[in-house]
């Protein structure tokens, strides 16, 4: 499970939405939401949707502000 590592920690490229979830400790609408608003990016890889760990470390930095 990714609730105890940060993306940051982590050497994995990207994440499903669901381990994005878990690695930031929100629920997966937030992060579907994050997306649609513009807030985070994503990668759609055919029916797969993955965050790049950078950006995730970013999209929690910026929420830090």
């Amino acid at each position: 499970m990714l609730n105890s590592v940060s993306p940051a920690d982590s050497n994995r490229l990207a994440f499903t939405m669901r381990e994005a979830a878990q690695a930031l400790g929100i629920c997966e609408r937030s992060i579907w939401q994050a997306i649609r608003d513009g807030r985070l990016k994503a990668a759609k890889l055919g029916r797969s949707v993955r965050i790049r760990a950078e950006e995730l470390d970013r999209f929690l930095r910026d929420a830090e502000a």
